[in-house]
């Protein structure tokens, strides 16, 4: 991921608490997490997390896991702006962040 990311500012978390904890003290633009993470907690519930305390941040779920199901939840119940499995390719991560990033409506200054 970090190789996939390369020349973007990259923040990388050991865990779910930790991302949301890092989050508290500086604004993120977007976030991409795996579903599997070595936690209590999935990568689509720190997602859930971040779309109620940080709505304009966007959230790309990574997952190895092919069950339709992971899917349907992260779109259905809108945690995730786009979903891609594992292996996922480089330029078609980096092409929707970008796209995503462009065209999205812009914060107004001072967090307003």
């Amino acid at each position: 991921m970090k190789r996939t990311l390369r020349g973007y500012d990259v923040t990388e978390t050991a865990s779910p608490r930790e991302a949301l904890d890092v989050m508290k003290g500086r604004s993120f633009d977007a976030i991409v997490s795996d579903f599997s993470l070595e936690s209590d907690t999935d990568g689509l519930d720190l997602l859930q997390h971040v779309k109620m305390q940080y709505p304009d941040t966007i959230r790309f779920l990574v997952t190895g896991n092919s069950d339709i199901e992971i899917a349907a939840r992260a779109v259905n119940e809108g945690a995730v702006h786009r979903y891609f499995s594992k292996p996922w390719s480089d330029e078609k991560l980096r092409a929707a962040l970008e796209i995503v990033l462009r065209f999205r409506p812009q914060r107004a200054p001072g967090g307003e």
